[in-house]
């Protein structure tokens, strides 16, 4: 508060000390001239300094300083009336302004210069204050250069000093001018004022004005185009929290209400927290709005779909199978001209009966499609196989299954073919075809280029050492080992290390797990057995005992079967 109040002598100090002018219409440009405060994420106070208003609905903006790592900010106008920063509308630090909107209503809106160079002889600068300016501080603009070819950076012969960073500059005739920048030495500097029109939302933005925005942690406001809107608003559904982005979806909405996909893209956060009865009545809305009527009920019957597949409790009683499919059977009415997207229309369906535990008519879908040379894609049969494979169905249909997808592909196999593999090799090991399994395995790491992670080894070793092949479940173990060195691959080296007579390697393996955890069983148990094969029986048996008082079983039968 001290510093609010010297601030505020200062600043009558300048005044007074002016020249008796003032720029034209002084009573409305101090109108728009405002004190600002920002907060942090205590709600403690970060900074203050002073700002303005350049368009209508609270349009304003400040020094970049005042905001960054910034959480709120409160804005005071000359009659005292104080309202909240709603949004950041831009950013730049190199240049030290932001723009932003405030929480307000019928603000004085200043009158910026048409022409870098139009009536500078005379200029003034306007600070905030409480009580009705006469006198204005002026200066002298020694000279300019141009910022991107276009706009000014004034160099003004006083340096103003730092309580008149982020005030307005004008000419004589009461034209906005410029904003104060920081001083330097012994001089002040202004930053042109029609440089505003770079503080704008982009959907694809330069690292620089990411890292602006992203240093100030107050909400942001969304492009000023409906098409880098939807832009901007996708890309942030990719990155952003449900609270997040759910304001962001707020603001494009209410900048653009009559725009379907924005009440279809809410829906999502509102699933997310639960909120159902305001996700269906924002899909209400959007089929409402929607021009393209089939694509509308297509993506109502994926949103219902969706919430009814990944999110089943808690339940929504609105939202059904039977709403998602009547919903898909209108789109297939409207999409019945158009194949590809009919094809699109039918494979949902499939997908919602699937839902429904309808198994007989999604598989009748997708044999249809298949029927047809053109529909019968390698997606096909593998969304076939996968309601083939709940149904109920023999292993072996749905490895056939597998087969008509795969070979849909052709030889050489491409590499969007790896996931289909990869499943075909998993049907192979539930049914203990290992060494067929194994080769799905080995192509799969073909097909992605080896990019794989450490779980894929530990469970292709696993499928190997099935397959009896224990050199490669041997090599593929120690690999997982390397990439990841959890206590679980441990272990089960350790017990193949057992198996295979490498005693030494399944003792040290053990050692390692027990190092972390001296209470781990299955290392104790391991490592006791390991060590009586290796001739340590003393040690092994103690080792067997620690296990048994903490609960293992299998220890037990261990030690009564070799412990004599």
């Amino acid at each position: 508060m001290k510093r609010l109040l010297l601030t505020a002598v200062t600043f009558i100090a300048c005044v007074c000390a002016s020249v008796a002018q003032a720029p034209k219409g002084i009573n409305k440009i101090q109108k728009a001239v405002i004190s600002v405060n920002t907060y942090d994420s205590k709600g403690e106070l970060l900074k203050s300094g002073t700002g303005f208003y350049v368009g209508a609905d609270g349009e304003a903006i400040a020094d970049y300083s005042l905001f960054k790592n910034a959480h709120k900010a409160t804005v005071i106008d000359m009659a005292g009336k104080q309202a909240d920063v709603d949004c950041i509308l831009g950013a730049d630090d190199t240049y030290s302004v932001v723009r932003f909107r405030v929480k307000t209503k019928g603000n004085a809106v200043l009158s910026p210069v048409a022409d870098a160079q139009a009536d500078l002889t005379d200029v003034f600068v306007v600070p905030f204050s409480k009580e009705k300016i006469k006198n204005c501080r002026n200066t002298t603009i020694e000279s300019h250069t141009q910022l991107k070819e276009k706009y000014a950076y004034y160099t003004l012969t006083d340096d103003l000093g730092e309580e008149f960073t982020g005030c307005p500059l004008f000419n004589a005739k009461g034209e906005l001018i410029g904003i104060i920048q920081p001083s330097l030495k012994e001089k002040g500097y202004a930053l042109d004022i029609r440089f505003r029109e770079e503080l704008t939302i982009k959907a694809i933005s330069t690292t620089s004005v990411n890292m602006a925005l992203n240093s100030i942690n107050i909400p942001k406001g969304v492009p000023e185009s409906v098409e880098e809107a939807l832009v901007y608003t996708y890309f942030k559904s990719r990155s952003a929290g449900n609270e997040e982005y759910l304001d962001i979806m707020n603001r494009f909405i209410a900048a653009y209400p009559d725009n379907a996909e924005g009440y279809l893209r809410r829906c999502t956060p509102y699933i997310d927290l639960c909120e159902f009865d305001k996700a269906d009545a924002d899909l209400t809305k959007y089929l409402s709005l929607a021009k393209d009527k089939a694509a509308g009920y297509y993506n109502a019957a994926q949103t219902i779909y969706n919430k009814l597949t990944y999110q089943k409790e808690p339940a929504y009683d609105k939202w059904t199978y039977d709403l998602a499919i009547s919903h898909i059977d209108k789109s297939l009415e409207l999409y019945k001209d158009d194949k590809v997207k009919t094809v699109d229309a039918k494979v949902l369906k499939a997908q919602i009966l699937s839902g429904k535990t309808d198994y007989d008519g999604a598989i009748k879908i997708y044999e249809d499609l298949a029927s047809v040379p053109e529909t019968a894609t390698p997606g096909v049969y593998y969304a076939m196989s996968l309601a083939s494979e709940m149904r109920g169905d023999s292993a072996m249909a749905v490895i056939a299954l597998m087969d008509s997808a795969i070979n849909k592909f052709g030889e050489p196999l491409p590499g969007e073919a790896a996931n289909y593999v990869l499943r075909r090799g998993r049907l192979y090991a539930q049914i203990d075809k290992n060494r067929a399994a194994v080769q799905d395995y080995n192509q799969y790491c073909y097909l992605v280029n080896s990019k794989v992670s450490d779980v894929f080894y530990y469970d292709r070793s696993q499928i190997e050492l099935k397959g009896r092949l224990f050199q490669q479940a041997y090599d593929d173990i120690n690999t997982a080992i390397s990439m990841n060195p959890k206590p679980l691959y441990y272990i089960e080296k350790a017990a193949m290390c057992l198996r295979f007579g490498y005693n030494d390697e399944s003792i040290e393996a053990c050692n390692v797990v027990l190092r972390t955890n001296d209470k781990d069983t299955d290392a104790l148990r391991i490592l006791g057995f390991a060590q009586i094969q290796a001739g340590k029986k003393e040690e092994g048996k103690a080792n067997l005992q620690k296990a048994i008082d903490l609960g293992d079983e299998n220890a037990k039968e261990i030690l009564e079967k070799y412990g004599n």
